[in-house]
């Protein structure tokens, strides 16, 4: 990283980190776009969103733990771990297309993403078919394999339930947790020592992660979770076309 990155960088992650907390998604969403437009390759974009938002996790995991159900999510991730190695084959294959295409591709990525959850008509009931579990966490790993992009699926998952403020925010964050050891071993063998340099380096981000995380905690509290959902898909809406549109 050059000295005049550090500064975009670490807006990146505190806005990110800021998102994810109000929200319940949208670290890698928002953070990876804008760390490729900054010019960082896929892998060391990837790993700065991957070590963030770990962070960033652990931090609101570890506020809202009573609010986890881990019996639940245990078989999930298990099936979103057997789907990681498809997403690297996919991260890999991008790797070696030009900056601008990949560009295209991630953001093009986002906006049907996005628009999946905009369009699915989903009525919460107390109580969902453990396979859509099963499918949203399979699509979830391809995702995060290929991005760190896969809270998405989980997210409307997590819609199809009537589940208090608390557990809809934390979810997705804890199931997500767990793939961060499997997704930096996993790069390293394939990209080289490089990828763990990239992780040491966004470590230094702690602070500022922390910070935006600890605020959005606060404003998840005091505005109704439809209008925080709405303003992120905006925004996330915004940062996608301009990934692919820019020259």
């Amino acid at each position: 990283m050059n000295p005049e990155q550090w500064l975009p960088v670490g807006l990146t992650l505190f806005f990110s980190g800021l998102l994810q907390s109000t929200a319940g998604f949208g670290f890698g969403l928002l953070a990876l776009p804008l760390l490729l437009m900054q010019g960082f390759s896929l892998v060391q974009a990837a790993t700065f969103t991957i070590i963030g938002s770990g962070m960033h996790r652990v931090m609101a995991v570890t506020h809202l733990r009573r609010a986890v159900n881990w019996k639940e999510l245990l078989p999930m991730i298990g099936v979103g771990l057997c789907a990681l190695p498809l997403g690297l084959f996919l991260m890999a294959s991008l790797s070696s297309m030009a900056q601008s295409q990949v560009r295209q591709i991630i953001g093009g990525t986002i906006l049907v993403v996005l628009l999946v959850q905009w369009f699915s008509k989903i009525e919460p009931r107390e109580k969902v078919h453990r396979a859509w579990g099963f499918v949203a966490a399979f699509f979830a790993g391809i995702l995060n394999g290929m991005a760190n992009i896969g809270g998405p699926p989980i997210v409307l998952w997590i819609l199809a339930h009537k589940w208090h403020n608390e557990k809809f925010r934390v979810t997705a964050l804890a199931f997500s947790i767990t793939f961060v050891p499997f997704q930096i071993a996993s790069m390293t063998g394939i990209f080289g020592s490089s990828v763990l340099l990239n992780a040491a380096r966004c470590l230094v981000f702690f602070p500022i992660i922390l910070l935006g995380g600890w605020l959005g905690l606060k404003v998840g509290w005091s505005i109704d979770i439809k209008y925080l959902r709405l303003l992120a898909r905006l925004l996330l809406l915004i940062i996608a076309l301009v990934s692919i549109f820019r020259n």
